[in-house]
């Protein structure tokens, strides 16, 4: 076969094949962006409720282990499992960590300090989800 026929062919290939790549970047751009949209709309759910979570713990940090009621870990719970599919691994760490602050809270041990810690690690999800979403 001489160039020109090999040309012909390609250019025919070419012809046919192109649609199929244009789509499949097309559909994989369109996953990245459904998935950060996801993951947007997630954290700041997140950032909502783990902004009660510090504020219910200090204010029933003062009060006797016997009167607080437990902070609410419902809502909190929801959210680490839909974080978990869409979630990066340093916003994951930071929010089991908090998950574990505020089991520790509840379990009514020294609760200014975990309190604080809870207050702290919120600040550290923060951080992580806003490098995350910064890359």
């Amino acid at each position: 076969m001489n160039p020109i026929m090999w040309m012909g062919i390609a250019g025919i290939i070419g012809t046919a094949v192109s649609p199929w790549i244009a789509e499949r970047l097309r559909s994989r751009n369109a996953r990245k962006d459904q998935l950060m949209k996801l993951r947007l709309a997630i954290y700041a759910e997140l950032l909502r409720a783990t902004a009660r979570l510090a504020a219910q713990a200090h204010s029933g940090a003062p009060n006797p282990a016997a009167e607080m009621e437990e902070i609410g870990t419902e809502e909190l719970d929801g959210l680490l499992s839909q974080a978990k599919v869409v979630a990066g691994p340093d916003v994951l760490r930071q929010l089991e960590e908090l998950s574990q602050h505020t089991e520790s809270f509840n379990r009514g041990t020294d609760l200014a300090a975990m309190a604080g810690s809870i207050a702290a690690t919120r600040g550290k999800v923060q951080d992580a989800i806003r490098s995350e979403m910064m890359r």
